[in-house]
C-alpha cells in the first residue's frame, strides 16, 4: 500500500527558516570576515631598508601603505621591522625591545632617520667637494645638492656652490640671473640645462658647417710638365705650417732624400740639404 505525504505551504516555510538560522549560526561561529586592509597587508612586501637614503625609502614605503589602505599603526610598524637588515636592527634594538604602546611606527621612523642621517659637517663636506656635472644634467646636480641641504635655504653660499660646478660660459650667463636672489634653485638649474643644450647644439652645428682648408690655387701643370717637377711640387707641400719636405715628414732622420725648401734639422746637425 502506498502512503502519501502531504506537504503544506506552512511546513516548507518552516524548513527554509530553519536552514537560514543554521547558516547564520555557522557564519557567526567562523567569525567576521577579515578587513580589506589586513588582506592587502599580507600581500605587501617592502624593499630592504635603505641604509644610504632612509628618507627616500620611507617615501616609497608610505606610498605602498597608501595604495593598500594600510593605516593601522601596528601593521606599519611590523612591516618596517621585517624590512630591517641586521645592522639596522641592532641600531634600533632599544626601541624594538620596548616599543611605545601608541605611535610605534612614527617612533621607529624618527629613530631610523636620526641614526642614519648625515651630520651637518658631513653634509657641508659633500657640498664643498662636489665634482661638477659628472656627465649628468644641472637639474640632477641641483636635486642632489638640495637633498644634502635639508630644510635650510642655504643662504647666499648655496647658489654659488652650484654655479662653481658649471662650465665658465654657463656661469657667465647665469651670474646676473633674477633666479639667484629669488632662491628659485630648480628653475636656475633648468635654465642652466637650457644654456648647456644650446651651447652643445651650436658647437655641433659649427663643426658640421666648418669648411675645409681652401685648395691650392696654383695653376695646373701643362701637359708637357715633367714627372720630377710634379713630384717635387707635391712633396714640398707644407704640413700644418711646418716647412718640412715630404721625405722628412714621413721618415724623419731615416730619410735618404730631401726636397728644398726644407727646415728639417737632424739631431746634432744643421738643416738638411738636398742630395
Amino acid at each position: 500500500m502506498l502512503t502519501s505525504t502531504l506537504v503544506t505551504p506552512d511546513s516548507s516555510m518552516q524548513r527554509a527558516a530553519d536552514n537560514a538560522d543554521s547558516t547564520m549560526e555557522a557564519s557567526a561561529a567562523a567569525g567576521p570576515p577579515p578587513p580589506v586592509a589586513a588582506t592587502f597587508a599580507v600581500a605587501l612586501k617592502l624593499p630592504d631598508f635603505g641604509l644610504h637614503d632612509p628618507p627616500s625609502w620611507f617615501v616609497h614605503v608610505e606610498a605602498q601603505f597608501a595604495l593598500r589602505g594600510i593605516s593601522a599603526d601596528d601593521t606599519k610598524y611590523h612591516h618596517v621591522v621585517a624590512s630591517l637588515d641586521p645592522l639596522a636592527t641592532r641600531r634600533a634594538m632599544t626601541l624594538l625591545r620596548d616599543p611605545p604602546a601608541q605611535g610605534k611606527y612614527a617612533a621607529l621612523k624618527e629613530l631610523l632617520l636620526r641614526r642614519y642621517a648625515l651630520s651637518d659637517a658631513e653634509r657641508a663636506e659633500k657640498l664643498l667637494n662636489l665634482s661638477g656635472l659628472g656627465g649628468g644634467t644641472a637639474l640632477e646636480l641641483m636635486e642632489n645638492m638640495l637633498s644634502l641641504l635639508g630644510p635650510d635655504d642655504g643662504g647666499f653660499v648655496f647658489a654659488h656652490l652650484f654655479l662653481r660646478q658649471l662650465p665658465a660660459a654657463v656661469r657667465a650667463v647665469l651670474a646676473n640671473s633674477l633666479l639667484l636672489p629669488a632662491k628659485d634653485y630648480r628653475s636656475l638649474a633648468e635654465e642652466a640645462d637650457r644654456i648647456l643644450l644650446a651651447s652643445r647644439t651650436f658647437n655641433v652645428h659649427a663643426l658640421a658647417t666648418d669648411s675645409p682648408a681652401a685648395p691650392s690655387t696654383a695653376p695646373p701643370a701643362s701637359p708637357g710638365a715633367s714627372a720630377p717637377l710634379l713630384t717635387a711640387g707635391i712633396a714640398t707641400r707644407r704640413h700644418r705650417g711646418k716647412n718640412i719636405c715630404f721625405y722628412h715628414q714621413r721618415f724623419g732622420d731615416r730619410a735618404r732624400r730631401c726636397l728644398p725648401p726644407c727646415a728639417f734639422t737632424a739631431q746634432g746637425n744643421g738643416p738638411a740639404s738636398a742630395p
